[in-house]
C-alpha cells in the first residue's frame, strides 16, 4: 500500500524526487536487501539495481567491470553510501514530505567514510555522513550526482519511448527524439 502510495504521490511530479524517496521506501529496502546493507557487509544489490534499472542504465561493457555509464567500483561506493538504512515502523518513521512510512537512518550501521566515484561521474567524492541527519544529505548528493549525467535523462526517455511508443529505437529515433 505504501509503495503504491509513493508512486501515486510522484506520478505527475519529479522522477528524480521519486528516485530519492525510493531509496528509503520500506518495501524497496526489504525487496532489494537494503535493510541488510551495513558497514560490516555492504550489499550491492540495491546499488546495482538503482543505477542499472532505475536511473542511468549500464550501457555497453568497455572492459571487465567497466560499463559505459558506471563501473563496478561505482557500485561498491554506492553500496557503502546506502548502508545503514533500515526498514521503518509504519507509525513512527514517516516521510515529512509525503506522510508515507519510510525507512530510518541508523548511523551505527552506516559506512561513514567518503565515497569516491569513477571518471564516469567525474571522479566525484561524496563526503561520508557522521550523523543520522547527514545520511539523508549523503543520499541526496548521490541522487544529484546520478541525475546530473546526461545519460540518465536519455535512459529514462528510452524507457518511456519503449513503453508508450515502440520497443524499436532506431538511430533516427535516438538522434531526433531521445537525445533532444
Amino acid at each position: 500500500f505504501d509503495y503504491l502510495a509513493l508512486l501515486r504521490y510522484y506520478a505527475l511530479g519529479s522522477y528524480k524526487t521519486l528516485a530519492l524517496k525510493m531509496i528509503t521506501d520500506n518495501l524497496m529496502l526489504k525487496y532489494l536487501n537494503g535493510d541488510l546493507n551495513n558497514v560490516d557487509n555492504p550489499n550491492e544489490n540495491f546499488a546495482r539495481e538503482f543505477l542499472e534499472l532505475f536511473t542511468i542504465g549500464k550501457g555497453d561493457q568497455q572492459a571487465p567491470g567497466d560499463y559505459t555509464n558506471y563501473t563496478e567500483t561505482d557500485i561498491q561506493a554506492a553500496a557503502k553510501l546506502l548502508t545503514g538504512f533500515k526498514k521503518g515502523n509504519r507509525t513512527n518513521d514517516i516521510d515529512p514530505d509525503t506522510g508515507i512510512p519510510r525507512g530510518w537512518a541508523n548511523l551505527n550501521k552506516h559506512d561513514q567514510t567518503d565515497k569516491q566515484f569513477s571518471s564516469a561521474f567525474q571522479d566525484q567524492i561524496i563526503t561520508g555522513a557522521t550523523s543520522s541527519a547527514e545520511m539523508w544529505i549523503e543520499i541526496s548528493g548521490f541522487v544529484d550526482m546520478i541525475f546530473s549525467q546526461e545519460e540518465t535523462a536519455r535512459n529514462i526517455c528510452r524507457k518511456l519511448y519503449r513503453y508508450f511508443v515502440s520497443r524499436n529505437i532506431t538511430t533516427e529515433i535516438e538522434d531526433d527524439i531521445i537525445i533532444p
